[in-house]
């Protein structure tokens, strides 16, 4: 259950506002926000300047795009998921649109498919980090997600301190209606070694790289432990190995076994394939682990029907005390 008060909601609004708007306050602004569910809370960013379009992602996709193109927006906000599709319509000549800001929501969002979209649409992609329990960063100028720390403090509960990869635990000093203190999220953070060039003193994040449950289980090669393995590191085996591929989705259904459903041409799928298996063999051998057996299957997924987690694990984890993360 989520509460908040007039008072709290009108605040948010500001925040998202101050920091999220391509320009500046009292300007005329058009924002199409595409989410699964609609919330009073998203409809108060509105207001004489601000035109507010709500897009439900369940809604069928011909509609949502001459929705789109009839109100040509200039801060287009959606999941990664959403603005990949956009972003081929785009491409394809079938959508167009030139929005001053993109932002990128609810989903983490995939290198691969922040190329690809920032190619279609000639600009920086920026992302918001929210979630049930507030409004918690946003990307500046450079492109760097920063924690608003000026709203809510984030203690990290680190999981490779060498590595810069942390559990968040977040409390909120300006929620008074349902108070969050010390409430550990479930996300898998790295943060970002190198100052910004922004200058901003706010707490800087490289990645989000997803939730913890979707860390990868290998059986080690040494014991019979399990080896963690942090999503990123699937994801750059996959990305790194690949080029021609264009879009994945890696489940691990099991320690020994795993579905990747991979888009990529037909006369390329063979050598993108052979490339993988041997950056996963690669990726074992750097990490003392065995990588599972691989199942190859075709890409598909459709915007709205859930969330898009390129990297999911589908099995709980046995509770050793053994485990450890690489």
């Amino acid at each position: 259950m989520f509460l908040v008060s007039r008072r709290e909601r009108l605040a948010w609004a500001g925040t998202v506002l101050a920091k999220v708007l391509p320009g500046p306050l009292l300007g005329r602004h058009r924002i199409a926000f595409f989410l699964r569910a609609d919330s009073n809370l998203y409809g108060s960013v509105g207001s004489r300047n601000i035109e507010f379009r709500f897009y439900d992602l369940l809604d069928p996709i011909a509609e949502l795009v001459a929705r789109l193109q009839q109100q040509q927006p200039s801060l287009l906000v959606a999941p990664a998921s959403m603005l990949r599709l956009l972003a081929d319509l785009q491409r394809e000549g079938r959508l167009s649109i030139r929005p001053d800001k993109l932002v990128s929501v609810a989903e983490v969002l995939d290198p691969l498919d922040q190329g690809i979209i920032e190619k279609a649409f000639g600009q920086r992609l920026h992302q918001v980090y929210q979630c049930t329990e507030g409004f918690l960063g946003a990307t500046c100028a450079h492109g760097t997600l920063h924690i608003n720390e000026d709203v809510v403090c984030m203690q990290k509960e680190y999981v490779d301190r060498e590595a810069g990869k942390f559990v968040p635990i977040l409390t909120d000093f300006s929620r008074l209606t349902q108070p969050i203190v010390r409430y550990r999220l479930n996300d898998l953070l790295t943060e970002r070694q190198e100052p910004c060039p922004c200058g901003s003193p706010f707490l800087a994040i490289e990645r989000i790289e997803g939730r913890c449950d979707d860390m990868f289980a290998f059986p080690s090669v040494s014991d019979d432990r399990q080896v963690l393995i942090f999503p990123d590191f699937i994801t750059r085996a996959i990305v790194a190995a690949a080029s021609e591929v264009t879009a994945y989705h890696a489940v691990q259904h099991a320690p020994g076994e795993m579905e990747l459903a991979l888009e990529v041409d037909d006369r390329h799928r063979e050598a993108s394939q052979s490339a993988i298996l041997q950056a996963l063999r690669a990726l074992g051998e750097r990490t003392g682990s065995q990588p599972p057996h691989v199942a190859f299957s075709a890409y598909r997924h459709a915007p709205g029907d859930r969330k898009l987690r390129r990297v999911e694990r589908r099995f709980e984890l046995e509770q050793s005390g053994g485990d450890h993360a690489v």
